[in-house]
């Protein structure tokens, strides 16, 4: 069985939203085990709706549709679903009730366009909506010209109405239809670029078809994805797992700092990690930020269980606040500047001291647009991490092709490495 998932509105096609439905469901089908080869999106046009889902229908055994279930003139799915299956409109007495008590729970009045909502290709079952007032639609059937019956599955466009209803009635439909899943283990590389990542990798890369492995450019990491499929996740957990060691052995190892799975909800790998070895160890951890001014802190606390760890965090984005809070010197800042690695070294220090933590990371950058010169030019960052072995510094050059929130997000990144680095390189 294949899928195809066909979005639908305008909305999508302007950039006003964006479409968070399409790569939920794709997550959740690649957990099936079914295999997905296109997605596309189309505006509120009838005619145009029909071409694609016709499309859709003629290379996929299941189309998902989202959007254009609602009341407005606008929200064609299910009529022109119905006129490409050939099959009339028939109101649905259940789906009616449902509506009308929705409206009548909130204390509105209920106008009468949205009754429409209660209206279904015949033969169609309706999926309920818990959340909304749209009931989902599963419908199979023959199309003309298309050899074969079909399925489509139309959802409500809000993600709060469809990923409850696709959890509660739409993964039992298809997983009892699909006798494989997919699973994936995605190593984290940092220090390195997509390109060269596939060229020491494409040995490996050819030689093996299941589990498949590619690399993927992310802000700041090149992501290397494993995939395996199989009739049971515990298979693909261990087909998957068995490349990873022989991807780790070999001269990629060197650049893994973290992994994921596809059972994880959060792409906050590194700073899971991080915070892993700081508990396994029984360490804390503060932080001193200028040009970030608390993303690092937050990125931290964004994590459950954190403040096992994490003791507090001070912006020192004034320089009389890295001097009368850190103690960073005058003279450094006169002479060297507050973006230099001197700097970073007494922040970094001088929050171990404040906050009685075992390790402090500091960082003081030059984020732009402007503040930049010849020789410190926008996007150089440097760092400083203190602990009982020393005070360690660096500095970064972010500048190129990146702009201020970029910078400010790398020198997040790069601050998390660092912590990680320390921990697995001493005996802290």
């Amino acid at each position: 069985m294949t899928a195809e998932i066909l979005s639908v509105g305008t909305e999508l096609l302007l950039g006003d939203i964006v479409n968070t439905d399409a790569a939920f469901i794709a997550k959740k089908l690649a957990f099936l085990g079914i295999p997905l080869y296109h997605q596309s999106v189309v505006g509120d046009n009838a005619e145009r709706l029909s071409d694609s889902l016709r499309l859709a229908l003629s290379r996929a055994d299941v189309v998902i549709m989202t959007g254009g279930l609602g009341p407005t003139c606008d929200d064609i799915t299910k009529k022109v679903t119905a006129e490409v299956f050939g099959l009339p409109l028939e109101e649905h007495a259940e789906s009616r009730r449902a509506i009308e008590g929705f409206f009548r729970d909130i204390g509105r009045e209920m106008t009468e366009n949205n009754l429409s909502q209660a209206m279904l290709p015949k033969g169609a079952v309706a999926l309920a909506n818990h959340h909304g007032t749209a009931p989902g639609v599963l419908l199979t059937g023959k199309i003309d010209g298309i050899e074969g019956e079909r399925t489509v599955i139309m959802l409500p466009g809000p993600p709060k109405e469809l990923e409850p209803m696709f959890n509660e009635s739409v993964l039992p439909y298809l997983r009892e239809r699909s006798p494989y899943t997919i699973w994936s283990l995605n190593l984290h590389l940092y220090g390195i670029g997509e390109s060269a990542a596939e060229m020491i990798l494409r040995p490996l890369m050819e030689e093996s078809e299941n589990p498949s492995i590619a690399p993927y450019a992310a802000e700041g990491e090149v992501r290397l994805r494993i995939t395996a499929r199989a009739e049971s996740r515990e298979e693909c957990e261990a087909l998957c797992r068995a490349m990873a060691d022989r991807v780790r052995n070999g001269e990629i190892g060197k650049y893994i700092r973290a992994e994921s799975s596809s059972d994880d909800e959060s792409s906050e790998v590194t700073v899971r990690r991080m915070i892993e070895l700081l508990r396994e160890k029984g360490l804390t951890i503060g932080f001193a930020e200028s040009c970030t001014a608390g993303m690092i802190s937050a990125r931290v606390a964004d994590i459950a269980g954190c403040s096992d760890v994490l003791l507090g965090g001070i912006v020192s984005y004034a320089n009389e606040v890295k001097m009368n809070v850190l103690g960073v010197s005058a003279e450094v800042l006169k002479t060297r500047g507050a973006v230099s690695e001197e700097c970073a070294a007494q922040m970094a220090e001088g929050a171990r001291r404040v906050l009685g933590c075992d390790i402090a990371v500091s960082v003081t950058g030059i984020a732009g647009p402007g503040g930049g010169t010849a020789e410190k030019p926008v996007g150089t960052v440097c760092f400083g991490l203190s602990d009982k072995y020393g005070t360690i510094t660096e500095t970064k050059h972010f500048g190129a092709f990146s702009d201020r929130g970029r910078v400010r997000r790398l020198t997040v990144t790069n601050a998390i490495l660092k912590v990680i680095d320390r921990l697995s390189q001493n005996k802290l």
